[in-house]
């Protein structure tokens, strides 16, 4: 018989006690912040929700003791949530004494797999005597959290207090509170202080001096600026740390994964010394080893596949850190199987996150970013490493949200490397300063890429609209533009057609951010947020300029996800078959060719606008190409596979370059717009070879040409598989990373499909942006930040009634039941209760599911 430690999967434990071991540190600060009367207004909750997290994690994988005691712990706290008043020294000394064995029960998890002899009993009994002395409270009452009518910037309130407290509590929760600083830096500081007291002595003297020495007091300030920055230099330099303290773990995480894996690798590290932030050692610590652990159970290859190979049966993993542009920039590299884009494209569709018809469009740059998506994995089976589609989508996300940069380059057979670029530090960050309805508004030069500066007349040959989206052409790309002042609803939109347009980098997307005025560039120092703008991603954080106003930070990723886009990655490529099922407007790239016939194809199909010169345009054989980035790019005269007529010689070539997999040129004639377009199947009606029919577009006969069966027809081994039908999945939303994990490896292995969101938001965008029938039912957890599963549920039911929603709770209250049915939730199934969630989808008919699930 298994026991419940050998089933439980060794990646979702690994996850839960990570999880768990920073809820129990936050749980520990609260608790002594609140017995010294500094806790922050919404204690009760926040512990609340950790214990009610570790309690629900625990207990499906079958810790039982764990649960028991969070329970327990749960139990007081939803009293004192209701009744703060009754809270006493006593709750919170046997709260912390919980914390204190929660950590010993992990512990011998950690070493031994099971909770061991430690008694809670006593412990428990004390906690619901606790509970008792108390009125009974409803379950799980949600605290009223701040209603923000929209993401406004507001100026003064925005900046938290530096006081002791709250503030400062949350402050420490982001890592240790303590770094080691050298006694040389430390003598430093006080002889640069002595300095500073003597410039400010100066100054006063010199305030008190005749008006007319100004020669004395430009020396004077002259020499406090120098002092100043010599003293931000150093107190910067006592909170750097060597990411060798990172490095130092993986060496042996290296052995022990080959160990596990019956692979060989060795492993070097390089730029230990290199110095970072200390808050940002501790921000890249999981990121590393998640990818180095991805390095070698799906990069390195066994020692015999090695060897037929023809490599070494010892595989290479390389770790690298050093300064490149004001930024440290850590490489992990392999010599691996490389990524092979066709099996990533196979396993997207076969993971229900792409349709098959739009896999095949993706480009192979587009391919290998598809290891990024939330429940990717090419893993074929589910081992205590991996396969569980948990793993780079964390990495993205925990290195942007410390304001760094993930790029990875893979190449078939030969290796992959994955780049984390961090910046040296969160505290002091070099920023251009914009204005936007009469606010300004500071972005991270680590984020910039160019500024553009566009007069009326070239405001409106450069910017297009599409479905009602800017679009700035920009030699020859086109770059989506987001209005700031109207994604932050903060006045009207610009009346002029020209402006400003601050060039910026998200992940892997760019993208334009159009302000009406740019100011200087300098060193800003970052402020926390209030807790209400907290929730806001548009927002980073706030500086005090020069001044005294406010000038809040820009978060680029989250401007851009404010936006409507996809910062992560270039867009999908739209579908041909989307397009002739005729779903909605699509924005459509009008141009003319041959003797002026006008065509159009959807602009979601197109990767790049060029214009080379006629005469690089060479013939091999019966085909046409031109030297493009460093590669032969085949192309494709439209008038002469229809035809329509001969182009008209000239100069220069205009080319629309496609990229289906591979790049691939139409030879065109003029650029004319970017128009909207439904087409639909009335207007494919005994449509032409090679088009989807035709359509009057700014007043003339337009023909919607079919670019990919062109390319695929013209185009000498351009032929793909055919296509594969579209599987469906179940979205499950939990804000606990171990959790979801726990119950998607369990849905997965009863076959169904499962996509993941942590939180409530994402989740109903994920459920805005998938197609008819990739999702058949939502499960989600009610207790989360920001939307909550009972505004999930409401939502979905107004917008997507059709789709049922399963509330997944730890709550045993039937009045928590009786409000997530009346929010809309097809069925409630306690978190304990794991054959109960396979037995309600099935009973909704949900499926795929085996037939163990459906006889559940």
């Amino acid at each position: 018989m298994t026991t419940a430690s050998e089933a439980r999967d060794p990646e979702v434990l690994e996850l839960f006690i990570e999880e768990t071991t920073e809820a129990l540190a936050r749980v520990e600060r609260l608790l002594l912040y609140a017995e010294k009367g500094d806790a922050p207004p919404d204690l009760m909750t926040r512990l609340f929700r950790d214990l009610h997290t570790m309690k629900g994690t625990a207990g499906f994988l079958a810790l039982e003791k764990m649960a028991s005691l969070a329970h327990a712990a749960e139990d007081l706290l939803s009293v004192l949530r209701e009744t703060p008043a009754r809270a006493r020294p006593e709750h919170f000394a046997a709260l912390l004494e919980t914390a204190d064995v929660l950590r010993k029960l992990m512990d011998a998890v950690k070493s031994s797999g099971d909770e061991g002899p430690q008694p809670i009993d006593e412990l428990k009994l004390r906690l619901r005597a606790g509970a008792s002395e108390a009125p009974a409270a409803p379950a799980a009452p949600q605290d009223p959290l701040p209603q923000l009518a929209h993401p406004i910037a507001i100026a003064a309130p925005a900046v938290a207090p530096a006081a002791n407290g709250a503030p400062e509590a949350a402050r420490a929760e982001a890592g240790d509170a303590s770094v080691r600083v050298n006694v040389a830096v430390l003598d430093s500081l006080m002889n640069l202080m002595g300095e500073l007291v003597l410039a400010r002595n100066q100054v006063s003297t010199l305030l008190k001096a005749p008006a007319d020495d100004e020669g004395s007091r430009v020396e004077a300030f002259g020499r406090l600026s120098g002092i100043t920055s010599e003293l931000q230099q150093t107190v910067m330099k006592a909170r750097m740390q060597p990411v060798g303290r990172v490095f130092e773990k993986l060496p042996r995480l290296l052995r022990d994964l080959c160990q596990a894996t019956g692979k060989r690798a060795e492993c070097t590290l390089e730029g230990a010394t290199t110095e970072i932030d200390k808050a940002l050692v501790d921000a890249i610590r999981d990121p590393l080893l998640h990818v180095v652990r991805n390095a070698v159970d799906h990069g390195i290859e066994s020692p015999e596949a090695r060897i037929a190979a023809g490599k070494p049966e010892t595989g290479a993993v390389a770790v690298r850190a050093s300064h490149q542009g004001g930024m440290v920039c850590i490489e992990i590299s392999d010599d691996g199987r490389g990524m092979d884009p066709a099996r990533l494209r196979a396993h997207a569709v076969k993971r229900g996150l792409l349709t098959a018809a739009a896999a095949e469009l993706l480009g192979d740059r587009e391919a290998v970013e598809l290891v990024f998506r939330p429940g990717f994995s090419t893993a074929e089976t589910v081992t205590d490493i991996s396969g569980r589609g948990v793993g780079m989508d964390v990495v993205r996300t925990q290195v942007e949200r410390a304001g760094g940069q993930v790029e990875l380059d893979s190449v078939a057979g030969q290796g992959t490397t994955v780049r984390l670029k961090m910046p040296l530090t969160l505290a002091i960050v070099p920023a251009l300063l914009v204005e936007s309805s009469g606010r300004r508004f500071a972005i991270p030069q680590a984020a910039l890429v160019e500024l553009v500066h566009l007069d009326a007349g070239q405001g409106s040959a450069s910017i297009v609209e599409a479905r009602g989206a800017p679009l700035l052409r920009l030699r020859g790309e086109l770059l989506p533009l987001v209005r700031l002042s109207s994604a932050l609803a903060i006045g009207a939109e610009p009346a002029s057609p020209g402006g400003n347009v601050v060039v910026v980098s998200a992940g892997a997307r760019r993208y334009g951010i159009w302000v009406d005025k740019i100011h200087d560039a300098e060193e800003i120092v970052v402020k926390p947020l209030t807790r209400e703008l907290q929730k806001l991603r548009c927002y980073a954080g706030a500086a005090v300029l020069g001044d005294g106003a406010v000038a809040l930070i820009l978060d680029v990723a989250g401007v851009a996800a404010l936006a409507g886009l996809d910062a992560s990655a270039r867009p999908q490529l739209a579908s041909v078959r989307a397009i002739a099922e005729g779903l909605g407007p699509q924005p459509y790239l009008i141009f003319t060719v041959g003797a002026g016939t006008q065509c159009a194809v959807p602009l979601a199909m197109v990767a790049r606008l060029e214009q080379v010169p006629a005469g690089r345009i060479e013939r091999i054989g019966r085909s046409e190409v031109v030297q493009y980035r460093g590669a032969v790019l085949p192309l494709l005269r439209p008038e002469q596979l229809l035809p329509l007529g001969e182009l008209p010689p000239a100069e220069e070539q205009q080319l629309v370059v496609f990229d289906f997999g591979r790049a691939v040129g139409f030879a065109v004639r003029a650029i004319v717009d970017v128009v909207d377009l439904t087409v639909s199947a009335e207007t494919g009606r005994g449509a032409a070879p090679l088009t989807l029919g035709q359509a009057v577009v700014l007043g003339r006969t337009t023909l919607l040409l079919d670019a990919y069966s062109m390319v695929r027809k013209h185009v000498p081994d351009f032929a793909r598989d055919s296509e594969r039908p579209e599987a469906a999945g179940v979205l499950l939303v939990d804000d606990s990373n171990a959790m979801r994990a726990a119950v998607g490896g369990f849905l997965r292995a009863r076959g169904l499909e499962v996509l993941e969101a942590h939180a409530g938001g994402p989740a109903l965008q994920a459920v805005r942006d998938s197609r008819p029938g990739e999702l058949q039912a939502v499960v989600t957890d009610l207790e989360m930040a920001g939307l909550d599963g009972f505004g999930l549920i409401e939502a979905l039911r107004r917008e997507r009634p059709d789709l049922p929603v399963i509330a997944w709770t730890q709550h045993e209250s039937a009045a928590v039941h009786q409000r997530a049915c009346a929010a809309g939730a097809r069925a409630c199934v306690h978190k304990l209760q794991r054959e109960g969630l396979v037995a309600a989808l099935a009973a909704l008919g949900v499926g795929p599911l085996d037939e163990q699930a459906r006889a559940a």
